[in-house]
């Protein structure tokens, strides 16, 4: 009788566990950790951006206007928006003043009764309101909406697509508000319409024309679409852009003029800027004569009768530079090409310069 004896082999239970092991590893990367970077980002989003939201309030609250203070928060703003931990974080501004994202109120609260009035988003209080310190508190206070894009998008992954803060943005909203430490300059002040170096047309009243892309009542020409109109004209294109007094490189509008065109050019009533660092001293127009000075860019900017802080175009990259002014209207350019402007400084001294100017620009032929 032969006796023989079969071994059997034992099952190699960790060969399937293996093959299952990659998949595993996927799925915990793709629903687990990858969501995990991406509240991380979005938490690290909202603590700048209410960091941020409290600083430009705070430094808006210390100047000396309301002006002052708007001009404070979009400069700030935009110093904030190109900043590596806001670009890192994809922070980007949604709407806001000019696009910064952020919108100025005046909030008055009535001591007696607990109260709160809210001034309109970047307007100051009107004349007609008086400031009284004894029965009301002021403050300032700035709404900063941002949008997050997801740091890593899952918008691919069917499931995840349609998650707020993994497949597609979330917007953020934050408020901060602060007392004034000049609750008399909270109001608007009159700015007249004075013209640039180019007589303007008469202001006539409204014609029917649409004015609804004429922007806000704080344009220093918000009839300037009627004016166009009476004067046969055709628009070309039009744009709104931000100059700022601390850029020394050229602004471009975005726009191009071709020979026969002609420039309408409007101002915001609140623009104000000043050279010096500390205050805003001048709206587009700049100081006065006395302070002309051959030291300005790389031409004598004295001999073409351009003051210093004042708003400077040209056209093209070697066109003679013009005043802008707080507006132009119907201006010839001379030669063609992109249209861009500068506040007027000594080449040295932008990085000590303060504010902006919201210009629009109506190209029409």
């Amino acid at each position: 009788m032969r006796c023989s004896t079969r071994i059997k082999q034992r099952p190699q239970a960790g060969v399937a566990g293996l093959s299952e092991f990659p998949l595993t590893i996927y799925v915990l990367f793709l629903i687990v950790l990858l969501p995990l970077i991406n509240l991380a980002s979005l938490f690290v989003a909202a603590s700048v951006e209410y960091l941020a939201t409290n600083d430009f309030v705070a430094k808006a609250a210390t100047q000396a206007n309301y002006s002052g203070s708007l001009n404070t928060m979009v400069s700030e703003a935009y110093q904030f928006c190109g900043n590596g931990l806001a670009k890192f974080v994809s922070l980007n501004p949604d709407g806001g003043f000019a696009g910064c994202g952020s919108d100025l109120y005046v909030l008055v609260t009535d001591i007696a009764s607990g109260a709160v009035k809210s001034s309109p988003a970047n307007l100051g209080l009107p004349f007609a309101q008086p400031i009284n310190t004894k029965t009301n508190i002021y403050e300032l206070q700035i709404k900063s909406v941002y949008r997050v894009s997801p740091l890593i998008s899952l918008a691919a992954v069917p499931i995840l697509q349609d998650v707020p803060g993994l497949g597609k943005p979330v917007t953020l909203t934050f408020a901060a508000s602060r007392t004034v430490e000049h609750p008399d300059g909270l109001q608007m002040t009159p700015t007249s319409a004075s013209p640039g170096s180019v007589t303007p047309f008469a202001r006539v009243a409204s014609i029917g024309v649409n004015t609804a892309q004429a922007g806000t009542n704080t344009w220093r020409n918000p009839t300037i679409y009627e004016q166009i109109q009476a004067a046969g004209e055709t628009i070309v294109s039009e744009n709104v852009f931000i100059v700022q007094a601390n850029n020394s490189n050229w602004t471009s509008s975005g726009l191009n003029v071709q020979p026969g065109q002609k420039v309408w050019v409007d101002t915001q009533a609140l623009g104000v800027w000043g050279p010096d660092g500390t205050t805003f001293k001048y709206d587009a127009n700049g100081g006065p004569t006395s302070e002309w000075s051959p030291y300005y860019f790389n031409v004598p900017l004295q001999v073409l009768n351009l003051p210093m802080a004042s708003l400077v175009g040209k056209v093209g990259a070697t066109g003679t530079p013009f005043l802008v002014g707080n507006d132009q209207y119907n201006y010839p350019c001379s030669g063609s090409g992109n249209l861009s402007m500068i506040f007027n400084d000594y080449l040295t001294l932008y990085k000590n310069s303060t504010g902006l100017q919201l210009v629009r620009v109506i190209v029409v032929q």
